[in-house]
């Protein structure tokens, strides 16, 4: 593989952003007064979409009460939520790795950028990223959407670059904007052996193993 530019998904791919979205997503909902879920396997399906979905598909959210939800969550997630988190292993090597062998790397999330921004630095990973691309507050973006203006930024084109992801959402959003696909199955959205199809070149089950594609 010859790629000049490789985009990272941040939650379950970078991160293991799971407890403190958990956390928060369970705490929102209770101020809404309802129960917290539980099951790792449905809280699991918060990561990946964008949140105004989340609450539907994860809690079954009235409508009406997404917007509340969603300013609730925020609250939770930037006061107790964010920094309950951590790089996987091996990713730092990676991408030390990936800057020595000249790529350029960028985030492309659909989590709201400003807050990506915040945890990459705070986690020491800023210095890697060339470009970090995430939602707006009305979570309006689609993944194809930021992946472009990830490749806007650093004047790359969609066949040179290839987002790394752990999700169907990033799967989805690499294919819209035109750009290759690699799965990780580490993360919340791919199950461990995930097969390969048409729209992916391949699923990778360590940074070590996409290091040595890329």
């Amino acid at each position: 593989m010859n790629f000049k530019l490789a985009i990272f998904d941040l939650d379950g791919t970078l991160m293991n952003t799971s407890p403190g979205i958990f956390a928060s997503a369970n705490a929102t909902v209770e101020k809404l007064g309802l129960p917290p879920e539980h099951d790792v396997t449905q809280l699991s399906k918060f990561i990946g979409p964008p949140i105004t979905q989340c609450f539907v598909k994860v809690y079954n959210l009235e409508p009406s009460l997404i917007d509340e939800a969603i300013s609730l969550y925020r609250i939770e997630y930037n006061t107790h939520g964010r920094f309950n988190a951590q790089p996987y292993s091996g990713i730092p090597q990676l991408l030390s790795a990936l800057k020595k062998k000249g790529y350029l790397l960028a985030v492309g999330t659909l989590k709201y950028e400003l807050l990506a921004k915040q945890m990459i630095d705070h986690f020491n990973l800023d210095g890697y990223f060339d470009s970090i691309r995430g939602s707006d507050l009305d979570s309006t973006l689609s993944k194809a959407d930021i992946v472009n203006k990830v490749l806007e930024d650093l004047a790359i084109e969609a066949k040179d670059a290839v987002l790394i992801g752990d999700t169907f959402h990033d799967q989805k959003g690499a294919k819209e904007a035109n750009v290759p696909f690699i799965a990780v199955d580490w993360g919340f959205g791919f199950p461990k052996g995930h097969p390969k199809d048409e729209t992916i070149l391949a699923v990778v089950r360590s940074p070590e193993e996409l290091l040595s594609l890329l």
